[in-house]
Order: structure tokens, then C-alpha cells, then sequence
């Protein structure tokens, strides 16, 4: 049986033991992000409490979390491609972005290119409650931050209520000014740099 925890990661009991499982491949938005409910109730509904087929196939058994990264198959269905398939995950962690091919790679970047997007399905996407361009009226409450959002030459832009970027290669978080901020890609955006460091993240040199 399988808990889901959010749109990419779920408990499921395997006898006695319960293992939390990464799966495979995609990437959905964390706690706090834009889309993160609609992600995870989305998976929820395909295999929330429900027997599954838990398959390896990633370079290595475990992530840094000393989660299993598995693919997560119900009734024949693969629950990662059909997050993508449904615009509400993205391809991720594969041989594109350092971290080797894995066995399904191939069909779910197509998926990927082919399927629409869900709102805030990008895990780099503003929130609805941002601004996703141009000038707005002010600073979201609480952020410090006014004028246009995301700032000029931010490829990577977080939402402005949650301006930090926080990279877990490297679990350093960067903040709006710092060197290295537009050009670097978070999994996880905080509303101040305290909450990034309660994350485990240390603060970029400048």
C-alpha cells in the first residue's frame, strides 16, 4: 500500500518495511510553490492507497536523502509518465542534467515536450499570486523585494513571495543580488534566507 507525500515522492509498505520512494525522472513543485497541491493530488489519485510495482532503473539505488528512486508502476500504469502526460510534472534528472539516462528517459522527454502544462506545473514557475512578467505594484508581502518580477536575466526566476533560490547540488542558497542568482536553477525557493539555512542550505559568498 502507498502513501503519497507529494507529486513526485511516496511511503509505500513492502511487508514490514516502509520505504520512502523517489520516482524516477520527473520533477513536481515543493511545499510552499505554486502547484504543489495540484500536483500531489493528482498522484494521490492514481495510486493513493493502492498496490504498486516498484522498479529500479536510475544510476544509482538512492538519492542524497537515502530515498529509493524507483519508477512507480499501478495496474500497468507508469504514475511518473502519466504526471508529465498530464502536464503535472516535468522530465528532470536525467542524462540532460548531469545525472545520468535512466531506462525510461527516452518516452518521458517526449512526453514532456508533447503535453501541456498544468499551472504552475514547473517547479520554476512564479506563483499565481506573482507576478509571471513585467511590473507590478509592489513587493509580494513579506518578500522585501518591489519593482518587475522576475528580475531582468533571471532564467530560473522563484516566486517573488519566495525570492531565494536554494540549489541542492550544491545546498547553497542564493539570494536576489548575490553573483551567481539569475543563472542558478532551484529545486526549492524560501522566503528568506533563515529559512533556507533551517533547510540545511548555506548562504552563497557574494
Amino acid at each position: 500500500m502507498t502513501k503519497v507525500v507529494d507529486g513526485d515522492t511516496i511511503w509505500a509498505a513492502r511487508g514490514a518495511e516502509t520505504v520512502k520512494v523517489r520516482l524516477i525522472g520527473i520533477d513536481t513543485p515543493e511545499v510552499g510553490q505554486c502547484g504543489f497541491a495540484e500536483t500531489s493530488r493528482n498522484l494521490r489519485g492514481l495510486i493513493g492507497g493502492q498496490r504498486v510495482t516498484l522498479t529500479p532503473g536510475a544510476q544509482s539505488d538512492l538519492d542524497r536523502y537515502g530515498r529509493s528512486l524507483r519508477y512507480v508502476d499501478v495496474r500497468g500504469v507508469d504514475a511518473g509518465l502519466r504526471q508529465i502526460k498530464q502536464g503535472y510534472a516535468v522530465a528532470r534528472y536525467d542524462s540532460r542534467d548531469g545525472y545520468g539516462a535512466h531506462a525510461r528517459e527516452t518516452a518521458y522527454v517526449r512526453a514532456d515536450a508533447a503535453s501541456p502544462k498544468a499551472p504552475c506545473a514547473d517547479p520554476g514557475a512564479s506563483s499565481a499570486s506573482s507576478s509571471t512578467g513585467g511590473s507590478s505594484a509592489g513587493g509580494a508581502a513579506g518578500s522585501g523585494l518591489t519593482g518587475a518580477w522576475p528580475r531582468p536575466g533571471d532564467r530560473y526566476p522563484c516566486p517573488q513571495a519566495n525570492p531565494v533560490k536554494g540549489n541542492e547540488d550544491s545546498m547553497i542558497a542564493h539570494e536576489p543580488g548575490d553573483r551567481y542568482y539569475d543563472v542558478t536553477k532551484p529545486e526549492q525557493c524560501f522566503a528568506t534566507m533563515g529559512d533556507a539555512e533551517a533547510a540545511g542550505f548555506r548562504p552563497a559568498k557574494v
